[in-house]
């Protein structure tokens, strides 16, 4: 069963990463992207993803669609991307947080990794 991702703008340095382990393997399966917070909130529950990817706004803050994400669909993985700008921290919501200290491809993988949420 593939891991099913809708995408936010997240810029072009992260889409080539996330083109690149998409390429590389078969378990996720890019269900929508784009649009804005309504339209994304909406969105989500038509194409039953299980984790969408964001991008952090500047400072490394969390975007105010998050809390509605997640109090809507609680199921749902948020993974925040750092803006270029921004602090090199990559950040997946659930229930609770993670952070990887290190924002790189290697690091975008695991947190896409849905086997691990268990």
């Amino acid at each position: 069963m593939s891991t099913r991702i809708f995408i936010a703008e997240i810029g072009l340095e992260w889409t080539s990463a996330l083109n690149e382990i998409l390429r590389a393997d078969g378990e996720f399966e890019i269900v929508g992207e784009g649009g804005d917070a309504v339209d994304l909130l909406l969105r989500i529950n038509e194409v039953h993803a299980d984790v969408v990817i964001l991008r952090q706004p500047a400072g490394g803050c969390e975007p105010g669609i998050c809390s509605h994400l997640l109090l809507e669909y609680p199921n749902l993985a948020v993974v925040l991307l750092p803006d270029e700008k921004g602090r090199d921290i990559l950040r997946r919501l659930m229930l609770r947080e993670e952070r990887w200290n290190d924002a790189s491809k290697e690091s975008l993988r695991a947190a896409l990794n849905h086997h691990r949420w268990k």
